[in-house]
């Protein structure tokens, strides 16, 4: 600035300098000429006027054109030049980069030519952030994602989420105190019931994160009650967390394409579905998805090694439990891998960890291994048309539970073996395993105004360790039933179907219609009598059979933590309640699910 300063200052006096002189010299000379108008000086008046000569005019004549085309040349100059040569640099001055001084050079010196200016040296730039994971394409199409694609509130420190889902089921066994059961999703019949009422969000601050989700509706009180581990121990898990899905916080490292690193409740991977309806193509899931776990309460660590790829190791309490049911806990993972915009993949698996009450403690414990796998493919992308997208998704589970607590007798005397294997059944030990698949695809109309989706799936789980028990008379996961019991060996196979219509205007709110038929080897779908006797609050005892009892409807064999008499049959008005269990289900589900 003390450069640019001092130049211009020189041109100015220059050019003032330049210009008064030559207004001098240009007023002498007009005095020396003869007025135009006639008159003239004193001196001149007194004296006779004398006549001049021809030679001098012309010489005052040229002088006068050039000293003008002078004056002009100079005022040309000086508009043209804006600042003037650079004044020298004290060696003191403070060094300063070459990308600082090339501006300053270059008004210094105006005429330079533009590759010496290009020569200076260009700041170092700044190394590109790593690609989001995943962000290369949109992935609102596949199962188990939400869809919304834009958020409708963020800041930099809270994005917040509110879900809400709203529906009716008709259950057309109609039965008569409209208690439903083998469901994560639908629970009571030909009523209005708010099912979740969610809200909280995301909080992230100089890579420190966190996550809240509530749950309250009719998901607070039917997802804790197949949680197991609050019968072991004291404390009310149950109680605890009922009102929670998500609650973990963490960090965030910048390591590849982002590392998280979290410990709290997370929602499970395993069986592909959301935990949640809005993100789902239909209502209620198949069994895969509905008989596997929907929290884990541990240890997630979330590392993308690429945009497209996911490794996520989990150490957890246990298999969809608040606390540990055994001397081991959990472990498992995920890995999801998109490597296009239209494919996914996706691969869970767990094992160690034992997660039967009663039967995980010391070296005798049943130990659980489980796989779960999918892929989900987009086959038919064409937005400009009427039918404009169509995709499915395939899943497919195994597991099995192996070892045990051995043997015991009964109060009377009769011996019951307890041990579990992965194969097959032998003297002493039973199979019990897992086996299941599911097979959805999905049309989307007019711009995804409309949606279609058409599946199902089916499973064999002998032993029943993952078969949601009914809530017949009150039961639950801690105490059991001995109309629906879970020994080893005990047999169940299912299948269901379903036809499901949406009706989506905005991308925040879903309207669902849903035809779903569901089918098993053995009663357990509530009949027209229903599985509650009486009144909620005055539940009927445990029949309580003698030798010879009479065979009625609905067989059953007590498990050892409920009765050691195998083979008992209720006989309704002679051994207490029974409940109306059926083989099949059939039923319509509409729905209304927002999420913000």
């Amino acid at each position: 600035m003390l450069v640019l300063a001092l130049g211009v200052g020189q041109s100015a006096r220059c050019y003032a300098q330049t210009q008064a002189g030559a207004q001098t010299k240009v007023a002498a000379l007009r005095e020396a000429l003869p007025s135009d108008t006639g008159t003239t000086n004193n001196a001149a008046a007194s004296r006779p006027a004398a006549k001049p000569e021809p030679e001098a005019s012309l010489d005052i004549a040229k002088e006068l054109a050039v000293m003008k085309a002078r004056i002009e040349q100079l005022e040309t100059e000086l508009k043209s030049r804006t600042v003037a040569e650079p004044a020298p640099v004290a060696a003191t001055a403070p060094a300063t980069k070459a990308t600082d001084t090339a501006p300053i050079a270059a008004l210094a010196n105006p005429a330079a030519p533009v590759a010496q200016q290009a020569a200076a040296t260009p700041a170092k730039p700044e190394k590109p952030a790593p690609a989001e994971p995943f962000a290369y394409a949109d992935w609102t199409w596949l199962n188990g994602n939400p869809r919304n694609k834009d958020v409708v509130w963020d800041s930099k420190f809270f994005t917040p989420e509110i879900r809400m889902d709203v529906h009716y089921v008709m259950d057309l066994n109609h039965p008569k105190d409209d208690t439903m059961g083998g469901s994560t999703e639908i629970f009571r019949s030909n009523e209005i019931q708010v099912e979740q009422i969610s809200f909280g969000g995301n909080f992230h601050w100089q890579n420190v994160q966190a996550r809240i989700l509530t749950m309250n509706g009719m998901f607070g009180v039917t997802t804790p009650r197949n949680d197991a581990s609050a019968g072991r121990g004291q404390w009310d898990l149950r109680g605890a967390y009922k009102y929670v899905s998500e609650a973990n916080a963490g960090y965030h490292f910048d390591v590849n394409h982002g590392l998280n690193i979290d410990a709290g409740i997370f929602v499970s991977y395993i069986g592909l579905f959301s935990y949640y309806n809005f993100d789902n193509w239909t209502y209620q899931p198949s069994y895969v998805s509905s008989n596997t776990p929907w929290f884990f309460n541990g240890l997630r660590i979330q590392w993308f090694p690429t945009d497209k790829l996911k490794i996520e190791p989990w150490i957890i309490n246990g298999w969809q439990s608040y606390g540990r049911l055994g001397s081991k806990p959990g472990l498992g993972g995920q890995i999801l891998y998109r490597p296009l915009p239209w494919l996914s993949f996706v691969f869970n698996n767990y094992g160690m960890g034992e997660d039967t009450l009663g039967n995980g403690d010391g070296h005798f414990g049943r130990s659980r291994i489980h796989t779960d796998d999918s892929v989900e493919v987009k086959y038919y992308d064409h937005p400009e048309k009427f039918l404009d997208k169509m995709a499915f998704s395939l899943t497919g589970d195994l597991g099995c539970e192996y070892g045990g607590s051995g043997s015991f007798v009964s109060a009377q005397g009769r011996t019951i073996n307890n041990n579990v294997n992965c194969h097959h059944n032998t003297a002493t030990s039973s199979k019990q395993t897992f086996a299941g698949w599911m097979l959805y695809n999905r049309w989307w109309f007019k711009k995804d105004l409309y949606g279609i989706t058409l599946g199902g799936g089916a499973m064999a789980n002998p032993g029943r360790y993952l078969t949601l028990l009914p809530p017949i008379n009150g039961a639950d996961a801690i105490t059991g039933s001995p109309y629906f019991t879970q020994n080893p060996g005990d047999p169940y196979k299912a299948w269901d179907a379903s036809l499901t219509f949406d009706w989506m205007p905005k991308q925040y709110i879903t309207f669902r219609a849903e035809y779903g038929y569901r089918h098993a080897n053995v009663p357990y779908w509530t009949g027209r009598g229903g599985i509650t006797p009486g009144d909620n609050v005055t539940p009927s005892t445990i029949p309580n059979p003698g030798a010879g009892s009479v065979v009625g409807n609905t067989t059953f064999a007590p498990g050892p933590f409920l009765s050691a008499t195998p083979g008992f049959t209720c006989v309704a008005g002679s051994s207490g309640f029974c409940p109306d269990l059926r083989k099949d289900e059939p039923s319509m589900r509409y729905a209304i699910m927002v999420k913000f």
